[in-house]
């Protein structure tokens, strides 16, 4: 009685562990047609599996996120105030409400999105150089 018990949890073990497998080798297969999608399936199957888990990251991130938001407020109130038409402060709000969309949506789904963090990074990049020639200026 105890060995078919034991042959089929085994076999149980066995589909489990082959199911797995069929699973990596379509995430595998998925990456290799298009990289960014695999991307966001990972990271969604991330915050699934680890719930929470990146409390320090998130902060961390949300730090950057406020100082980018900072940054481009600056710059924003610099450009109104030149009132030239070589700086686009409507831009410059966009990239604003940019940001704070990517918080809201890091805040509500904890996912974080890699080309999201990219982006931010361009654009921090971007408000970094028009800060310096502001205030050059």
């Amino acid at each position: 009685m105890q060995s078919k018990e034991r042959e089929k949890k085994l076999t149980d073990l066995a589909d489990e562990m082959l199911r797995k497998v069929e699973l990596a080798d379509n995430l595998k297969e998925l990456a290799k047609r298009n990289p960014e999608e695999a991307s966001r399936v990972s990271t969604i199957v991330d915050a699934f599996m680890n719930p929470g888990s990146n409390i320090t990251e998130k902060g961390e991130i949300y730090n950057k996120i406020d100082i980018v938001t900072s940054l481009i407020e600056e710059n924003i109130v610099i450009a109104k105030r030149l009132s030239t038409k070589n700086f686009d402060w409507l831009e410059y709000h966009r990239d604003n409400n940019y940001a704070f969309n990517i918080k809201t949506k890091i805040s509500s789904t904890n996912i974080i999105d890699t080309n999201d963090l990219k982006y931010l990074n361009v654009l921090f990049k971007k408000h970094t150089r028009l800060n310096k020639i502001f205030n050059n200026v």
